[in-house]
């Protein structure tokens, strides 16, 4: 089972929405087709600290975009935003044009599609503790960039990874040597492990490496153990 449908599948057996409300806009030729291409993983990765109020200021200020807002009941809705700033996306609800919107608890999202990023609400109950995420690597293993900024004075920015396995928050992952925890990661990949362990080219402590050790780690498990690859969904909510 790919990625999409199983993205699909979650949302369509989400606990608290029917099937067909959930899907409604996600089967849409828009932005079915935006989860099938998702390039919105190459233009996550491509972010750095240093790009990232590069991209913030190639949007036209108060100038109105769609947003798709995933929540984690598995509902989805489009609103317009005039656009002030990615720090202020989940912080100023009046940035929305839908009057509704500001009655909605923040969190009540799970993500938000915009323009070519997907967005994880850092704020979806206590799994991450920033301003907002972007979805860097999906999978059993998945790889976010959290970001903490100032909507105000652009000072301080700053951003760190974050890890998920099955869907759970990887706690304190950075605290000891990055060989030693990446390599219990994924120690059920033993030739993985071992590559970590052993330093071997290609599997630092970089974002590249870790996105490619994610992404072998990912490609292992649907080859060896499909159903718990099936078990797990594109989009992750709280559960």
């Amino acid at each position: 089972m790919n990625s999409s449908r199983n993205f699909f599948t979650i949302i369509a057996f989400s606990l608290f929405i029917s099937q067909s409300v959930a899907q409604d806009l996600l089967e849409s030729e828009k932005w079915k087709s935006f989860f099938e291409e998702k390039a919105y993983l190459k233009n996550g990765a491509e972010i750095t600290d240093d790009k990232f109020w590069e991209i913030d200021e190639s949007y036209t200020y108060y100038d109105k975009y769609t947003l798709l807002i995933i929540f984690v009941d598995g509902k989805t809705e489009e609103f317009e935003w005039q656009y002030d700033g990615l720090s202020s996306l989940l912080n100023k609800k009046k940035a929305l044009l839908d009057e509704n919107f500001e009655r909605l608890e923040k969190e009540n999202i799970a993500y938000i599609v915009f323009d070519d990023y997907l967005l994880r609400n850092a704020n979806m109950g206590n799994s991450i503790a920033g301003d907002f995420t972007f979805v860097l690597c999906e999978g059993p293993l998945s790889i976010y960039r959290e970001y903490y900024t100032s909507p105000i004075t652009r000072e301080n920015t700053a951003s760190g990874l974050m890890f998920t396995m099955d869907g759970r928050l990887v706690k304190d992952f950075y605290l000891g040597k990055f060989e030693k925890k990446a390599a219990k990661l994924v120690g059920d990949y033993s030739e993985l492990s071992e590559k970590i362990k052993s330093r071997k080219a290609g599997y630092f402590n970089t974002q590249e490496d870790i996105l490619r050790i994610a992404a072998e780690y990912n490609q292992w498990v649907k080859e060896n153990n499909v159903y718990r690859y099936d078990d797990w969904a594109g989009l992750q909510f709280d559960r």
